[in-house]
């Protein structure tokens, strides 16, 4: 398979010459430490994890002298050169098969960036640069239990598996199917999302299916050489159901009105929230289908389950919402302890509303703990007791709470038009379901209407309510 040879005695870099193209490159220090990132190799079902030095350049090739030996008949004795820095830059070194970054083969001697988390291949083997952590961005806030999900994600991403992200809800399901899709070969192609859960039945098929009369292809369609997102898909109807069967085991559609059908090639990632295999023996989704899309299954934790993630998230939060108010906010020692010891129902969803919240709410610079909590403290409802919104947060006793003449105009105006923009955007993703939409933005629906009134927008016509 591949490994890193073992270190030998040498203060400096060394040269080493290929054997079959009689190429010479830059060798790493071997005494070097290891640095934050390592090289995935897979090739078919093994996989192979490499530590990568923090800097110089490595060989990887079939030969022995490689410093990444790859025993594969697609890869060349010298077949690339990975040159390690802050950035990691791959090369080519005139191999007989090629080097594909992004799904383009590059020129012999080019050199291109590669992205932490996204696939290359070299020959008909595919590797990938993490950090040691697992695969993610390099800016995300990520769990340990996360990224071991993506590690092991990494490796199915490259085939064509179709994939079933279960969790609750607000746990980030939909992320984690965008990092399988960047993992995967398809990354250059589509990432089509589609809500089952927010469309009617007649629509949807023609959403997904696409329309012959009005020359209009489907959501399927468009996915052909990527990835279909199927967020809800316990909320597909049964019939549709069967015809998502169809396509999946055909890898073809029929548009709607159509007497032939249009092969595609479209790799399947679903979400869900349920329990499908309930679903299943409860007769609400088939079990055909189910087999289908849980070709591998992963369970994302909720938020309580990842707290090493909870203040960097936090923290990005607060500095995503304060952006518009040209000020910068940080957490009291207080605040930090409750964000940590909250077990957040709402998962990721309601930490990003409790931080934007708290940016509008303090008045210095520091984010307090009060500005954190409501008046609704979930682990303070008695049992059974119906969940309650609040549009406000109450100040600390003694201490008035900030009104919008205490804001400049400007910033009114800036936090009017963000707040419509959550709003619309709860709405689209909810169907114009206005309970749904409340729930999502965490207010009251009586509140979301009274907003829907202030701001001018017009109520969505009655679907589910």
């Amino acid at each position: 398979m591949a490994r890193l040879l073992n270190s030998r005695p040498s203060a400096y870099p060394s040269r080493v010459t290929d054997d079959e193209t009689g190429a010479t490159t830059e060798q790493i220090d071997r005494q070097a430490p290891f640095g934050d990132r390592v090289l995935l190799v897979i090739d078919g079902a093994a996989l192979q994890v490499v530590p990568l030095p923090p800097g110089g350049t490595l060989t990887i090739g079939r030969a022995s002298r490689c410093d990444v030996v790859i025993d594969s008949g697609s890869v060349s004795r010298h077949h690339a050169n990975l040159t390690i820095g802050p950035e990691v830059e791959i090369e080519d070194a005139g191999s007989s098969n090629g080097t594909f970054v992004d799904g383009v083969k590059l020129p012999a001697r080019h050199q291109v960036r590669l992205t932490v988390g996204v696939p290359f291949l070299v020959g008909a083997v595919t590797l990938m640069v993490q950090t040691r952590t697992g695969s993610r961005r390099e800016t995300a806030a990520t769990s340990s239990v996360l990224a071991a999900l993506e590690q092991s994600a990494s490796r199915i991403a490259v085939g064509r598996l179709s994939v079933l992200v279960v969790g609750e809800i607000g746990v980030g399901k939909e992320r984690f199917a965008e990092r399988v899709h960047e993992m995967s070969p398809r990354r250059p192609a589509s990432f089509i999302r589609i809500n089952c859960s927010a469309i009617s039945e007649p629509a949807l098929e023609a959403d997904l299916f696409g329309n012959e009369a009005a020359g209009k292809p489907g959501m399927l369609e468009l996915a052909d050489g990527g990835t279909a997102f199927l967020s809800d898909i316990d909320q597909l109807p049964l019939a549709l159901q069967h015809k998502l069967l169809r396509a999946i085991e055909d890898a073809a559609v029929r548009r709607v009105g159509a007497s032939r059908t249009q092969p595609i090639d479209v790799r399947y990632v679903a979400s869900t929230s349920k329990d499908l295999s309930s679903e299943v023996d409860d007769g609400r989704f088939r079990r055909d289908l189910y087999f289908r899309i849980a070709g591998a299954t992963f369970a994302i934790p909720p938020l309580r389950d990842r707290r090493d993630e909870i203040l960097p998230l936090a923290e990005q939060f607060i500095a995503s919402a304060s952006a518009p108010l040209g000020r910068s906010f940080a957490f009291s020692e207080d605040a930090r302890q409750w964000l940590t010891g909250h077990d957040w129902p709402g998962n990721i969803r309601e930490l990003r509303n409790a931080c934007e919240r708290a940016v509008l709410l303090a008045t210095g610079t520091l984010i307090e703990r009060h500005h954190l909590t409501t008046i609704d403290d979930p682990a303070k409802r008695p049992p059974n007791q119906r969940m309650r919104s609040s549009a406000t947060i109450p100040p600390p006793p003694g201490i008035r709470a900030p009104s919008a003449a205490d804001m400049p105009s400007q910033v009114r105006a800036t936090v009017a038009e963000l707040e419509k923009q959550r709003i619309l955007e709860a709405l689209e993703r909810c169907a114009g379901n206005q309970t749904r939409a409340a729930e999502l933005l965490g207010i009251s629906r009586r509140t979301l209407i009274n907003r829907l009134d202030e701001y001018g927008i017009a109520r969505p016509r009655k679907r589910e309510d």
